[in-house]
């Protein structure tokens, strides 16, 4: 969900994988503008992770020198920007060094250096980790944005760099008229978002991103380059199809089968909400069992004062009139017509660019403002403040179940005056999601109907208690429903069983899996496996 007009816009509004909650898009290609590769200070000494000696400030010029890339330190003119993650929460996070990687050796280089001086690591793309575990205080940022490249291979197949943030992978391959299923917010990153699953408004028809994985190039924490497909190493394959970015080790490059990308038709239907009830009881039982080349979204949203807001979208990749009268069916089951309704055909990187906030904007402007990779210097996307929580839900809702999101929504409309608002994603599934066999990949989630985001923004710079405290409430006021399954792309750090919800029946293997490529735990964080 895109926070760029906080939550509200319709792009949020019919986002499958937003910015804020889920509208994990992508950033247009970065400019790159290289950096001293001597950094101009160092730090006299990092605390290392589990003793040792730390890293003093020769041996951090001795490792930006060595680079092909470059190492931002503290008081280097970059460094405020450089540790800075996509959510304004993790302000006060302050790494060690980020290391922009140009390449495998920079890569191997780095955790090297992190083992010597038992400096703790963190991986990073796009900087969207809701965890904000892409960075850390005293940590090594192994950064792999310069490797941004999206490269078609043949009629069905691409190469794409580790850096590559989702809307590089749209234009990349929209030149070719192919596509991946990815989600749609434009400075997430393609990596990240593949590792946990990756779901967008194509995946009721092309499947989730990690299913349209092939093969991969990844670096283990012992320095091993290591090619990874359905026939070698076949057990690190299947836990890189969902267990989630950074602990297996540092991936560099994905291979993914390719779709085709036509015209779309883009829906978005809204009602009173005084029909609030009655709309969503009919959408939770027609969204998810629409045809493959129609997928859908319900979208709860509410600031302090006033009224909530409910509308539906939609985006179909077959005809106009069979969206049409798909529309026309829920609004039958839902006993009233919408008040507000647009079916229009687009383009199919229109459309993405649509969701992901960046309609009308020049590529260049489609990022964050910067000069460091992953960044552009035209770049006019903002950062933004939210926390956000998940859940699965296996069947319908019953009435009072409805009533709960409702009255979720009303509550916050009762919270302080302030720039603040929350939202609820409800997302269909089925399709070719849920044909893939649960135990074949690591992302389990397959027999759900729909998967629910929920969303708190606040202001940046305050605490956001009222709003994060609403959060808490909703979430729990629709557990009981839920099937006690959350995404592992939105991971919540409050989540107390959250490896059972996240990885379910994959929990054990995955286990096996990490005492075998990373039995010292380089790659570990709050929730790593």
């Amino acid at each position: 969900m895109d926070r760029r007009a906080l939550l509200g816009s319709l792009a949020a509004a019919l986002t499958a994988t937003a910015c804020s909650p889920d509208r994990r898009s992508g950033a247009a290609p970065s400019v790159r503008v290289p950096a001293p590769r001597t950094p101009s200070a160092a730090p006299s000494g990092s605390a290392p992770a589990h003793g040792g000696r730390p890293a003093r400030a020769a041996a951090w010029r001795s490792l930006g020198g060595g680079l092909d890339g470059w190492l931002v330190l503290p008081g280097d003119a970059d460094y405020a920007t450089a540790r800075q993650l996509y959510n304004t929460r993790f302000d006060g996070l302050r790494p060690a060094a980020v290391a922009y990687t140009e390449g495998l050796e920079d890569i191997r280089e780095c955790l090297r250096f992190a083992r010597a001086h038992r400096i703790p690591v963190a991986v990073r793309n796009g900087g969207h980790s809701y965890g904000g575990w892409s960075s850390g205080d005293g940590r090594l940022i192994i950064d792999v944005s310069p490797l941004d490249s999206v490269t078609p291979d043949g009629r069905d197949a691409a190469e794409v760099g580790a850096g590559a943030r989702i809307i590089d992978l749209y234009r990349g391959l929209d030149r070719v008229g192919r596509t991946v299923p990815a989600g749609s917010c434009a400075s997430v990153g393609v990596t990240g978002l593949t590792l946990g699953g990756g779901h967008g408004v194509t995946s009721r028809a092309y499947g989730l991103t990690c299913d349209n994985l092939t093969a991969a190039t990844i670096v283990t924490a012992e320095g091993r380059v290591r090619e990874v497909s359905a026939e070698r190493e076949p057990g690190l394959f299947w836990a890189l199809r969902g267990a989630g970015g950074g602990n297996f080790g540092v991936v560099t490059a994905l291979r993914f089968r390719t779709h085709p990308a036509p015209e779309v038709i883009v829906g978005y239907l809204s009602w009173p909400w005084s029909r609030a009830a009655a709309v969503l009881t009919a959408w939770q039982r027609w969204a998810p069992d629409l045809p493959d080349e129609i997928w859908s979204g319900c979208h709860l949203a509410a600031g302090p004062g006033g009224e909530p807001t409910l509308s539906v979208a939609a985006l179909s990749l077959g005809t106009e009139s069979g969206l049409r009268d798909a529309v026309d069916r829920l609004a039958d089951r839902a006993g009233a017509s919408a008040t507000s309704v647009s079916l229009r055909p687009r383009p199919h990187l229109d459309a993405m660019l649509g969701y992901a906030g960046c309609g009308g904007l020049a590529a260049e402007q489609c990022a964050l403002p910067g000069a460091l990779p992953g960044r552009s210097r035209s770049g006019v996307l903002p950062r933004e403040t939210y926390a956000s929580a998940s859940g699965f839900f296996d069947r319908e809702l019953p009435a009072a179940g409805v009533r709960a999101l409702i009255t979720a929504a009303e509550r916050f409309t009762r919270l302080p005056a302030g720039r603040a608002e929350g939202a609820i994603q409800l997302t269909a599934l089925g399709g070719a999601v849920n044909r893939v066999d649960p135990r074949a990949t690591a992302f389990v989630h397959r027999r759900s109907r729909v998967l629910a985001q929920y969303t708190a923004a606040w202001a940046a710079g305050t605490a956001g208690r009222p709003e994060r405290a609403w959060l808490r409430g909703t979430h729990a006021a629709l557990r009981g429903w839920a099937s006690g399954a959350a995404y592992q792309n939105y991971p919540d750090a409050e989540l107390r069983d959250w490896r059972r919800a996240y990885y379910g029946p994959a929990t054990a293997r995955l286990a096996r899996l990490k005492a075998r490529y990373d039995p010292e735990r380089v790659f570990d964080f709050p929730q790593a496996l």
